[in-house]
C-alpha cells in the first residue's frame, strides 16, 4: 500500500531514550552479564554470540519506531523493516500501559501477538490513544 497523501499524524518512540532511568539500570545489568559471561566462559566468540542474542531479544527497546497515521492506513517503520496495513484489517484492540495491540480479530485470539500490530503511545498518550480508537470500528 502507497499513499500519497500526507501523514495524518507521525510519532517516534524510542525506549530507551523516553524513559532513562530504566535503561541506565538495563545497560548496566547488561553490561554486567556480558562481563560475567565473558570471565565464566574466557571465550570472546560465546561473548559476541550474546551480544548478538541480547541485543537482538531486546531490540524493540533500544532501535526507534516511527508510526505514520493516514486516513486509510497505518505504518510502522523501524531499522529494516517497514508494515504497512490498512484500517480495515483490524476488528479489535487492546490498551494496555504502553501501547495498543491492533487485533485483526474480533474476540481474543492466541495468534493475534503474531498477526497484529502493537503500537506503542510514546510521550503523548491521550493524542495516540484517540486517533488509533477513532480509525478502528470494533463489531460489538
Amino acid at each position: 500500500m502507497s499513499t500519497q497523501e500526507p501523514p495524518q499524524y507521525v510519532w517516534v518512540v524510542h525506549p530507551l531514550f523516553d524513559s532513562p532511568k530504566k535503561s541506565v539500570f538495563l545497560v548496566s545489568f547488561l553490561i554486567f552479564l556480558l562481563v560475567g559471561i565473558q570471565f565464566l566462559f574466557g571465550s570472546l566468540g560465546i561473548t559476541l554470540l550474546s551480544i548478538v542474542f541480547l541485543f537482538g531479544s531486546l531490540r524493540q527497546y533500544f532501535l526507534p519506531f516511527r508510526y505514520e497515521v493516514y486516513n486509510n492506513q497505518i505504518t510502522v517503520s523501524s531499522f529494516l523493516s517497514k508494515q504497512d496495513r490498512a484500517w480495515n484489517e483490524f476488528r479489535s484492540y487492546y490498551v494496555d500501559q504502553h501501547g495498543i495491540l491492533l487485533s485483526p480479530f474480533p474476540k481474543p485470539s492466541r495468534l493475534e501477538n503474531f498477526r497484529g500490530i502493537y503500537v506503542r503511545f510514546g510521550l503523548d498518550r491521550s493524542m495516540v490513544l484517540d486517533l488509533i480508537q477513532s480509525k478502528i470500528e470494533m463489531d460489538d
